[in-house]
């Protein structure tokens, strides 16, 4: 039976952007991530499902390297998913920009893509 296994609000901060301000100051980002899989088997075992402790290392690893573009972001974090979970069949992902320096307010910008096996 198809499923999914979610992470929501995972809140991270990087250095991250076009600009050299915002790779010298950093931002704070929030990641939403959904990972479609294939449940075989209702056994009550972690091994049977997709360990959400593992999609949130997967997630900070990629968080952690400064790049310019939250669409970049968004698909390198989708790309190690699929290759760290053989059981992942598709990955949405939500990286959200929090106060992103526009010259005006607003409270935040963002890209979402899906990546599929």
């Amino acid at each position: 039976m198809k499923g999914k296994v979610a992470l929501s609000g995972m809140a991270f901060y990087g250095y991250h952007g076009y600009y050299t301000e915002e790779n010298k100051l950093g931002n704070h980002y929030t990641v939403d991530l959904e990972v479609e899989t294939n449940f075989t088997k209702m056994d009550d075992e972690l091994e049977s499902t997709i360990n959400y402790e593992t999609l949130y290392t997967s997630t900070k690893e990629v968080m952690l390297k400064p790049l310019k573009l939250l669409e970049t972001l968004a698909y390198l974090i989708a790309k190690k998913i699929l290759q760290d979970n053989a059981a992942a069949i598709k990955v949405r992902v939500k990286v959200i920009k929090h106060q992103p320096p526009i010259g005006g307010l607003c409270e935040s910008a963002s890209a979402e893509l899906e990546l599929e096996r």
